[in-house]
């Protein structure tokens, strides 16, 4: 740091040189954000005290701007390293910044809110603005005509500034120092843009999400979106979404398992692309989330909503009552139970069928999705894997297909056990009406054995055509 060419005129205090300001004082009370890397602008920067602590803090570009010659050939001696420029706010110097100063000044401005604003537009996406600046204490909302000796100066209420600053996040940091004179008292303000804000509520299933999102948000007009509903659109064709993330939730879609759905979108890598969804269906504006995320994937969304311009706000909460255990190992449970009481008394010999007996005994039609009821009895009385649909001679890949208990077979037919039901879904665009499945449609095994139509499936699908 060079020593600049003495002259009477000082303002600012440094080592070698005591002026009217308390400046150590007053970058003490300013609370700078940090400044590694960063770029810092000062606007009416006198000698470039605060300029020179940013390059100091690591800053990699550090602007002063004022209206004197004197103090900019003054600051541009003392910190060579900085760049200082002989001209008013009426011009900025290009940016963005990351950090813009405004100290001790405002109150010079001749439309005290257009400097501000124009200020706030000079800022990165996360840039702070910071105020040194005289408050009136006063509950009114108004710009207040102070006597400072040497002049009359505007100086807002704290009102007035809530006002101004409505649309931006600001925080009040606390008073700084006080100067001889000084006719109101002087406060520091920190200013950025505001960001839409993501309520995140991203605990497993049964955990209250949708219970805990219907109480609170609806009330403060903040709307809710729904990731199992979001889920099901998607595979639905209802909204529109990247194919590959289509792929991989439609990829054994079951709406009975969506926590699955969206671990394989995680899986795949396609996080960062749901996010970006759900942001979408939210108008960019603020919303909560209520969807199930892995544990391991949160930080991810976050980041991802950061990324987007979001202020991630995540809820955390501890279910209460005993644990779920996951989907998979119930129905391993399940099944090993359901045997284990087979095994328990005397061995009671399976009926044996010589051909595989059932019905689809429902069927609907639903935005493209078929989804079928039935129940087929294997050789050997085994319940169904699978199955396999055509229509019209087309294999169609069943999307999903569910066990289910059907004890009205299991008494018609004397069967050891009821589990010989089943539910599956078809994605069908192609199908418009049931009516067109007349005489189209096959369900079959895995072995190749046809599941005929029930007489009142068959009967209505003809009613239709």
């Amino acid at each position: 740091m060079k020593k600049p060419t003495p002259n009477k005129a000082q303002y600012q205090s440094f080592p070698d040189a005591t002026g009217d300001s308390r400046t150590l004082e007053k970058l003490k009370a300013l609370k700078l954000p940090n400044l590694v890397g960063r770029t810092f602008l000062d606007v009416g920067c006198n000698e470039g005290f605060f300029c020179g602590f940013a390059k100091f803090l690591g800053a990699r570009r550090a602007v002063g701007l004022d209206h004197s010659r004197l103090f900019i050939e003054r600051a541009q001696q003392r910190f060579p390293d900085c760049e200082f420029h002989h001209q008013g706010w009426d011009r900025l110097p290009e940016g963005p910044f990351d950090v813009i100063l405004l100290a001790s000044a405002l109150h010079y401005a001749e439309d005290q809110r257009a400097l501000l604003l124009r200020l706030i537009e000079s800022l990165s996406d996360d840039g702070v603005l910071v105020l040194e600046m005289g408050i009136v204490s006063s509950e009114e909302n108004a710009w207040v005509e102070v006597e400072r000796g040497i002049d009359r100066r505007s100086f807002p209420t704290m009102s007035r500034l809530r006002e101004v600053l409505d649309d931006y996040a600001w925080k009040w940091m606390g008073r700084s120092v006080t100067q001889d004179g000084d006719p109101v008292g002087r406060h520091v303000v920190h200013v950025s843009r505001r960001r839409p804000v993501a309520y995140l509520l991203m605990q497993p299933p049964a955990y209250g999400k949708s219970s805990i999102a219907a109480g609170l948000f609806p009330p403060a007009r903040i709307p809710v979106i729904s990731g199992d509903q979001q889920i099901a659109e998607i595979v639905q064709g209802k909204v529109a979404a990247p194919p590959k993330l289509r792929d991989a939730i439609a990829q054994g879609y079951s709406p009975f398992r969506i926590d699955e759905a969206v671990a394989r979108v995680f899986a795949a890598g396609l996080g960062a692309n749901l996010v970006a969804h759900w942001a979408e269906q939210a108008g960019r504006r603020d919303f909560a989330l209520d969807a199930f995320v892995p544990p391991d994937q949160h930080a991810q969304v976050e980041a991802a909503f950061v990324d987007l311009g979001y202020l991630p706000v995540q809820l955390r909460w501890d279910r209460v009552g005993p644990s779920l255990l996951p989907a998979a190992k119930i129905e391993e449970r399940a099944d090993a139970f359901y045997r284990s009481m087979g095994m328990a008394g005397a061995p009671r010999p399976s009926p044996v069928l010589p051909v595989a007996k059932g019905f689809v005994d429902r069927i609907a039609l639903e935005d493209g999705v078929l989804r079928i009821r039935g129940w087929v009895v294997g050789a050997a009385a085994s319940p169904p894997s699978a199955v396999t649909v055509r229509l019209g001679g087309k294999r169609y890949e069943v999307d999903t297909f569910e066990r289910q208990s059907r004890p009205d077979v299991q008494k018609h037919l004397g069967l050891e056990h009821a589990e010989f039901g089943f539910n599956a879904t078809v994605h069908a665009p192609d199908v418009a009406a049931l009516g067109d499945l007349a005489g189209e449609f096959e369900a079959f095994t895995p072995e190749g054995l046809r599941i005929p139509l029930s007489k009142d499936v068959a009967t209505k699908i003809r009613g239709n055509s």
